[in-house]
């Protein structure tokens, strides 16, 4: 009977894995990224070049389609409703912006490439998250004035929501029997539609010189990315920074759970005040890293971990749950915030556990890539 063969992969395998357990404290993270790399690279593993492609392909294209879809959607209902405004419409126009405003939320983590702000694409998508909230006296006077809606804190789907859902429905609709009005609802939502239009332009795969180009080939000739690694670290920053932005901006400042506002409550700064979507808002930004992960996240770190995919995936639920929980007991987030300070404090620690996990296991078991870039060799 012949003796087996252990297949010189899987010894060389073992080699590398040796050689991660052997290093030095201080730079064991550095090496272990490389190592990996290498290991990636001479197996044909999931790669981080299979993770970009995989998280381009299956998330961000079609993910900024579905938004682009959506926004069609509300010009065609603005028209209707700005055509004839009655009960019937608003409430198609309204459902058609709800619909808009979520499809963003569970993109709003990835703020890279076109979507930055220094290249404006979410200059007219996302007033939240440059200045909020939105100044309706100015709105107000550019809509007497018959101004463009041009300027911080005066456009974004914010901006449209206040328009559609600031008063009750016989009040919207005789607001909206001034042309002014329809006219700043019809200019918003265009400038909505032509940054929606820039992102999936942006995104396009067959576009030699597209961001999607850049973000694919990191590594292998990208002017954004030149090593692999640095692909891999702006998914683990953006989740991370957005992560900040939830706790911080989104749940503590309103709350008056931030060091900065001294326990000060103040509910005028809790995302959608008028159409009290808060809650659902935060529910489809966690959706938005569960779709990290099932677009080949959860693949690619359960290759480099066996324990924190499960830990990760159990995080998310139990934060959502926590969201969930105070939706059902108080509706609102205002009135949350306002008779259940203890539970909103229980559920923005959820939040924080999140972004602990993320920040230090999640990162170390990639080999260190927050707030850094490293050749990985793969």
């Amino acid at each position: 009977m012949k003796n087996k063969q252990f297949p010189i992969k899987f010894l060389i395998y073992c080699f590398y894995i040796l050689l991660i357990n052997c290093g030095s404290p201080s730079d064991n993270a550095s090496k272990k990224a490389q190592i990996l790399g290498l290991v990636d690279t001479y197996l044909k593993t999931y790669t981080t070049s299979n993770l970009l492609l995989d998280i381009a392909n299956n998330l961000m294209v079609p993910k900024y389609a579905k938004l682009d879809n959506k926004v069609s959607l509300l010009q065609t209902a603005a028209a209707t409703y700005t055509g004839n405004p009655d009960a019937t419409n608003l409430t198609s126009v309204r459902n058609a912006w709800t619909e808009t405003y979520l499809a963003y939320k569970q993109v709003e983590w990835a703020y890279f490439g076109p979507a930055n702000i220094p290249n404006n694409a979410y200059l007219y998508l996302d007033s939240f998250s440059r200045a909020f909230p939105i100044d309706t006296t100015s709105i107000e006077s550019k809509i007497t004035a018959n101004s463009p809606p041009n300027g911080l804190r005066v456009d974004g789907l914010d901006a449209v929501e206040y328009l559609l859902f600031k008063d009750n429905v016989s009040t919207t609709n005789t607001a909206f029997a001034d042309a002014n009005r329809k006219t700043y609802l019809t200019k918003l939502i265009q400038d909505i539609k032509n940054q929606t239009g820039l992102l999936t332009f942006q995104w396009d795969k067959s576009r030699s010189n597209s961001f999607y180009y850049s973000f694919t080939n990191a590594g292998k000739g990208s002017r954004d990315y030149p090593n692999t690694k640095d692909g891999l670290t702006e998914l683990t920053n953006q989740m991370i920074f957005f992560c900040n932005t939830i706790i911080d901006i989104k749940i503590a400042e309103p709350s008056g759970l931030r060091a900065t506002n001294l326990g000060v409550k103040d509910i005028t700064k809790v995302e959608t005040p008028y159409a009290n979507l808060s809650f659902e808002s935060l529910i489809q930004n966690l959706q938005g890293f569960s779709d990290i992960g099932e677009a080949g996240f959860y693949k690619f770190l359960s290759l480099r971990s066996e324990t924190v995919v499960p830990r990760l995936k159990d995080q998310i639920q139990a934060t959502k749950t926590s969201v969930n929980s105070l939706k059902s007991k108080y509706g609102t987030f205002q009135t949350a915030i306002s008779t259940g300070g203890a539970e909103v404090e229980l559920m923005l620690n959820e939040f924080k556990k999140l972004r602990i996990l993320i920040s230090t296991e999640v990162i170390s078991s990639l080999g260190g890539t927050i707030g850094v870039s490293s050749n990985d060799g793969d």
